[in-house]
């Protein structure tokens, strides 16, 4: 499927941005024109810090008007005429680690249990409540997080450990991260292969988050949320993985 970076530059009316010209991006699919893979615009985001870098890269390159320069921009797919939206947004250079290893991902949103951020667990677990691969374990978590909140303490149940050894917050994200095989044992038997969509919504909708909400962070998170920002890299570098594993 292809996706564009796209300018809003009339109410409704979304308008791809040809970033396949840029010196930041690079081709690793097939695909012709302006189209890309989502991974291809997170590599290209990713080569910024924020979004106001992207937007000055954008016009420098002259992709971006200046009449439009402060028009919405967003990533979206083509269908049926219509530009729809993805699940959330841009990545940027803070990401790249949980692109390379979603563990560390995982582990971000298990130190949202350990801070006591039951808000952020259930609306987690709400967000991707009609997701196929973890209809059974959404509703759990989503229950588990308002009965904690009740009480100001972690539920025992996210205690409880599967045939994996994972608590439930684990599974919900190793259910939309991971491919994986049901064994006719009933146990889950995880590839190393990542659902890419899935890994950019989960991502990017912890940075949502945390950007709504970062007063609200315990002061443990909200360090490092402002830590110094890296600087933007000067030439496009592939990152590192094994980009043959991304379910696009």
């Amino acid at each position: 499927m292809a996706y564009y970076l796209t300018v809003e530059k009339r109410k409704g009316e979304y308008t791809p941005i040809d970033i396949t010209t840029s010196k930041y991006f690079t081709r690793l699919s097939n695909l012709k024109g302006k189209g890309s893979t989502l991974y291809e615009i997170d590599t290209f985001t990713m080569m910024f810090n924020n979004e106001s870098e992207l937007r000055k890269a954008l016009f420098k390159d002259k992709l971006l008007e200046m009449k439009f320069f402060n028009k919405p921009l967003s990533i979206r797919n083509l269908k049926n005429g219509k530009y729809n939206k993805v699940m959330y947004d841009f990545l940027y250079q803070k990401d790249i680690e949980y692109i390379i290893n979603p563990e560390k991902l995982i582990e971000r949103i298990n130190d949202k249990l350990y801070f006591g951020d039951f808000r952020f667990i259930e609306k987690y677990a709400n967000t991707f409540l009609n997701f196929h691969d973890c209809m059974s374990t959404a509703p759990e978590v989503r229950e588990f997080a308002k009965n904690s909140a009740r009480y100001n303490y972690p539920s025992k149940y996210f205690s409880e450990l599967d045939e994996n050894h994972d608590n439930p917050l684990t599974r919900l994200s190793k259910l939309l991260i991971y491919e994986y095989d049901q064994l006719p044992n009933g146990k889950v038997e995880y590839s190393k292969k990542v659902k890419y969509r899935n890994l950019h919504a989960v991502l990017a909708f912890i940075n949502h988050y945390d950007n709504k909400y970062a007063e609200d962070l315990p002061k443990e998170e909200n360090d490092i949320l402002t830590e110094a920002p890296v600087k933007v890299k000067k030439k496009k570098k592939e990152i590192k993985g094994q980009f043959s594993l991304f379910d696009e």
